[in-house]
């Protein structure tokens, strides 16, 4: 049996090892030998982080059972069970996992690209903000949530918090006014977790305006549909996001790319031998590194339960932990499933060391040699598990 990976992501990644210890012949296709930690962008835009310290080699994070392809998707082939590449490589397959990920589009508001910058986009643009933030003296930032579903919710409210915290240390807070525009009705868009965020924002002078929905940007303003204008000297953003090109191409997803998948199963539409995970899906979640890494011992689960012929069927409980560092050395998880909201938890050390604690998890994790402490502590993520 044939099992192909499309995408060199957490996800990818790691459900290309995990298949590898039970199939024989799996296949990683990416559209190169760069695997960057992405969480880390908002350490290299808010606290200076080197980008290099977040970038491996992607064949250096795949186990020997797996063969590697790093040439980009040209075409998926779905009722041909066939992967075009751009070298025009046909790549058959049995199973295929499509792990293709988000990608930003800020060309989809206008004067968007040009007036702000952006830390979702990659580590070059997060190292341009640490830049602007060093040479910022005084004057208004504003962080603008310019379209949704966006990588990693929390990071809008967490840039917030790390911002406010750069510029007490350099004694320049009072002189700094920092605003968050959201097209939320409240700061975070889980009542729970806002319930925390927002008395922090009061206590910290941060400003938040809800329900603001972006239409055009200009230098030194950013304009709502709703008519309201908010001036800026300094304006970083969250651009749109949309799926993938070859996605787009295949004619697979929606009209943004977003692969259509059940939310417990990940089997995309109508394709038995097809499963999406992570970014690149349309299912109702944070797009995030955990609920991609979920996601791929579900689908692993499922392929080798399918080829070894046991017909058990897992499924995702839809669970996300979502790390959100508010500031002085403290952190909350954003922690819930799809019958589960997320909990409310007050800040503390232990969660912001946890979250530093699986930061260095992250390579080694990609191997999967630490699924059976993930899979305790991720307990609720199956819903033939405890969460049930």
């Amino acid at each position: 049996m044939r099992a192909v990976v499309l995408g060199g992501g957490t996800g990818g990644t790691l459900t290309a090892n995990l298949l590898a210890r039970k199939i024989k012949d799996v296949t990683l296709v990416s559209s190169n030998d760069i695997h960057v930690f992405q969480p880390a962008n908002l350490d290299i835009a808010f606290k200076g982080a080197k980008p290099e310290k977040f970038v491996r080699r992607q064949s250096s994070l795949l186990s020997r059972h797996v063969r590697f392809i790093p040439d980009p998707a040209a075409k998926i082939k779905l009722e041909d069970r066939l992967l075009v590449t751009e070298s025009g490589r046909e790549i058959g397959y049995d199973y295929l996992v499509i792990a293709t990920g988000s990608y930003t589009a800020p060309h989809q508001v206008e004067g968007l690209a040009q007036y702000s910058h952006n830390f979702h986009s990659g580590q070059e643009d997060s190292a341009r903000i640490w830049e602007e933030l060093k040479r910022f003296s005084g004057g208004k930032i504003v962080l603008l949530i310019a379209g949704v579903p966006h990588k990693c919710p929390p990071s809008p409210v967490e840039a917030m918090f790390l911002m406010d915290d750069f510029f007490r240390k350099r004694g320049l807070r009072e002189k700094v006014e920092l605003t968050l525009l959201t097209p939320y009705p409240r700061a975070y868009p889980a009542a729970s977790i806002a319930e925390i965020v927002e008395p922090l924002f009061q206590e910290r002078g941060i400003n938040f305006l809800p329900f603001f929905n972006v239409d055009h940007v200009e230098k030194g303003v950013v304009y709502s549909m709703e008519g309201e204008k908010v001036e800026y000297d300094l304006l970083i953003s969250i651009p749109p996001h949309t799926g993938s090109d070859v996605v787009k191409r295949s004619g697979i997803g929606d009209e943004e790319g977003w692969v259509p998948a059940d939310k417990h199963t990940m089997r995309v539409k109508d394709y038995d031998d097809v499963n999406a995970i992570g970014d690149c899906t349309n299912i109702p979640i944070s797009k995030s590194g955990v609920v991609a890494h979920i996601q791929a011992g579900v689908v692993a689960e499922n392929i080798i339960s399918d080829v070894e012929g046991g017909g058990g069927v897992a499924r995702f409980s839809g669970r996300i932990n979502c790390p959100l560092e508010v500031g002085g050395g403290r952190a909350i998880f954003v922690s819930g499933t799809y019958s589960r909201p997320p909990e409310k938890a007050r800040p503390s050390r232990l969660r912001y060391l946890m979250k530093k604690g699986f930061s260095y998890m992250y390579w080694s994790m990609l191997s999967g040699r630490w699924e059976p402490f993930f899979n305790l502590y991720f307990r609720d993520s199956r819903l033939d598990g405890a969460g049930r």
